[in-house]
């Protein structure tokens, strides 16, 4: 099978994962707290009080590898070598996956919730500085694919915002933002695809050729 075969069919399995199961996944397994209240725990909360410790730590692996695994593929397509972009990348997945194994329990396990607190804040903020790193790394390369990526971007925590302030840090908000977060990326894979300046069809052909040339 070809390069440009395998990339059709790995953009229809990004598709799937994050628009469709991380999404409803994610809304399922908020369906686990009191009542099915999305606005009154957090994910955390109903992994540590109701029993679904399972379900967190699948879905923050889910979600880890989704966004490991595609960010990676798009600095592969794009030819992207940043190895700044690369540690943010990677402390920002095992930040996540640490931080849904670690019980969030105050009452039983103190040390373990506060740390599980300050890792939250801290992989978010490394996820977008991983995100921002990666935009601007278009900046010499592609400038009209640069700001499509910035002001999307922007419009996603925009959003979030808003909903942050109206629903506060709750199911409902996770849920926009695992939601959202997968969106972002599945476009930014659109929007190279789509890139004038960088061919990522003309690399996956070439390295075709190469791969046949060595056979």
């Amino acid at each position: 099978m070809n390069r440009l075969k395998k990339h059709k069919i790995k953009k229809t399995i990004y598709g799937l994962i994050g628009l469709v199961i991380i999404p409803i996944y994610s809304y399922i397994f908020s369906l686990n707290g009191p009542n099915g209240d999305l606005i009154l725990v957090t994910f955390s909360q109903i992994g540590a009080r109701y029993g679904a410790i399972e379900n967190l730590i699948i879905w923050g692996i889910l979600s880890s590898f989704y966004y490991f695994s595609l960010i990676e593929y798009l600095m592969y397509l794009s030819d992207t070598e940043i190895p700044v972009l690369r540690v943010t990348l990677a402390f920002s997945c095992l930040s996540l996956l640490i931080t849904v194994f670690l019980p969030f329990a105050p009452a039983m396990f103190p040390f373990a919730s506060e740390t599980h607190n300050i890792l939250a804040y801290i992989t978010g903020v490394s996820i977008v500085l991983t995100l921002l790193l990666y935009n601007f790394s278009f900046w010499n390369r592609d400038r009209n694919l640069f700001y499509k990526s910035f002001f999307l971007l922007i419009a996603v925590l925009l959003v979030l915002i808003i909903v942050l302030i109206a629903a506060g840090v709750s199911s409902l908000f996770q849920i926009v933002l695992s939601s959202a977060l997968c969106l972002y990326m599945f476009l930014e894979l659109v929007l190279l695809e789509k890139s004038d300046k960088i061919d990522i069809f003309s690399k996956l052909r070439e390295e075709k050729e190469e791969v046949d040339d060595w056979f």
